[in-house]
């Protein structure tokens, strides 16, 4: 809804976003406006599933990343500037932590805990002077979640030391300085330039992240596209590269043209058809990042100490499930794999979307199918960390250590808009990890680097979608 500012006002909003494990905002509405110093809070409810907190070992927890975009006079639509100052730092038994460039806020429990997340009465401050808000202009607003995993500091195993192709020699990370002498095989013409030089600038992955629990879905980035300006629209229309507005190997995605807003019938699976300049845009969109592959291995395999399993997925042996899955409920926020979560093929055989799996589905599933709260990594499919579909489901998109390109990247985040040149580089290449659905089950596999290092940006194939991380305040 529309509103205008006035000396006191309280104003309902955009509630915005259903997606993965039934997260929502609700209840949007401006408080407590300070004409003097130029600043309003933004109140929301925000509510989601198969919400923890450990901290018994390295800390971890999920949390949610809260942004809003806003719009002037029916005008285009911008990025919020946030006033830590007054902003709620608790709510409830939840922290609420703006990030030092004021895009945003993570929202996660201060305690040990699990279950389904309520944090009610939310307050951002939105800094009206910073956006140059007249207080007299017609704005609307949309409240924008996603969820995140809190990746911890530490060192972990990078490389493999089994059949995988084209892995990293196996060592241990142990800091973000320089590495001089990263090496890995280069059977793949895709493998990388050989470069064993890795600046210290450089995203390792021994710096605390959060990353995306789940891949960019349909609805995510629909609703991306439906707040960019009429001009950048063409640029990120998956319809184009699908040559239709109809669903192609799964993606539902459809846009008839200036004017109109795009849709998806699916708007729960994981969104397909990305290739690096599309992931760049919804990730500077968002105030997110790119992950690298180094991080992307973190993510997956956890901690050293850990024991480094050969050929393992990301939930952590080298076994997986190798009989189809029958879906149920397909297209919906409630698709479902035939018979789970009661229905185990067997216990330590691990959950993912690929070849052998998707005979039956030669498609995306719905972001978080397998997560199951209180079943096990395997099961779930679930990295270390809890991280959903590192291995399967769509290929993960990465900046790659074997791309002169891309070891210019030095961890710039998005600022809010797609042009994202100062804040990730002028890489025009991408690593692929994790396999997707129409992959063999070696490409799941966490140290493998067959297309490590050079596909091409423009590049958009059924099987290729992507998340977004954040380096830790």
């Amino acid at each position: 809804m529309k509103t205008k500012l006035t000396t006191l006002i309280i104003a309902l909003f955009s509630s915005l976003w259903v997606s993965a494990n039934n997260i929502t905002v609700s209840n949007v509405s401006l408080e407590n406006y300070n004409e003097t110093e130029n600043w309003v809070n933004i109140q929301c409810d925000i509510t989601w599933e198969n919400s923890w907190r450990l901290d018994s070992g390295p800390s971890n927890w999920d949390a949610i990343w809260l942004f809003a975009k806003y719009r002037v006079n029916g005008g285009i639509w911008r990025h919020v500037t946030l006033d830590p100052s007054q902003t709620s730092t608790a709510v409830n038994t939840y922290t609420i932590d703006v990030s030092a460039d004021n895009k945003g806020a993570f929202v996660y429990r201060s305690s040990a805990g699990s279950g389904t997340s309520l944090v009610t009465n939310a307050l951002l401050g939105w800094d009206l002077a910073a956006n140059g808000i007249d207080i007299n202009s017609t704005i609307e607003v949309k409240v924008f979640a996603i969820e995140m995993v809190y990746v911890p500091q530490g060192s972990f195993y990078l490389g493999g030391s089994g059949s995988e192709t084209d892995k990293f020699t196996q060592r241990i990370i142990s800091s973000e300085n320089e590495i001089k002498d990263l090496t890995y095989g280069t059977t793949s013409s895709y493998a990388g330039d050989g470069v064993t030089l890795l600046p210290a600038a450089f995203p390792k992955g021994y710096n605390a992240f959060y990353c995306m629990k789940y891949e960019i879905s349909e609805e995510q980035y629909v609703a991306f596209f439906n707040t960019l300006e009429a001009d950048e629209q063409p640029t990120y229309d998956l319809s184009a590269v699908k040559n239709s507005d109809g669903e192609v190997d799964g993606n539902t995605f459809s846009w008839l043209g200036v004017g109109t807003e795009a849709t998806t019938s699916a708007p729960d699976r994981a969104c397909s058809y990305l290739n690096y300049n599309t992931l760049k845009g919804y990730l500077g969109w968002s105030a997110l990042r790119p992950m690298t592959e180094l991080e992307y291995e973190k993510a997956a395999r956890g901690p050293y100490p850990g024991v480094a399993v050969a050929e393992a997925y990301a939930w952590g042996n080298s076994l997986i499930k190798n009989t189809p899955y029958n879906v149920t409920q397909e297209g919906t926020s409630d698709e479902n794999i035939n018979g789970y979560p009661g229905y185990v093929y067997a216990s330590n055989y691990g959950s993912a979307a690929y070849d052998l799996t998707s005979i039956n589905f030669p498609r995306p599933l719905r972001c978080g199918i397998f997560s199951f709260h209180n079943f096990s990594r395997e099961v779930s499919g679930a990295s270390y960390y809890g991280i959903m579909e590192l291995s399967g489901n769509v290929a993960e998109l990465v900046l790659s250590a074997g791309s002169s390109y891309d070891r210019e990247y030095t961890g710039g985040h998005g600022a809010g808009y797609t042009y994202t040149y100062y804040q990730f580089g002028s890489s025009v290449l991408a690593g692929i990890r994790g396999g997707g659905w129409a992959s063999d089950a070696g490409l799941l596999r966490i140290a493998d680097r067959t297309y490590g290092g050079t596909l091409f940006y423009a590049a958009m194939y059924p099987s290729l979608g992507g998340r977004g991380v954040r380096t830790a305040n």
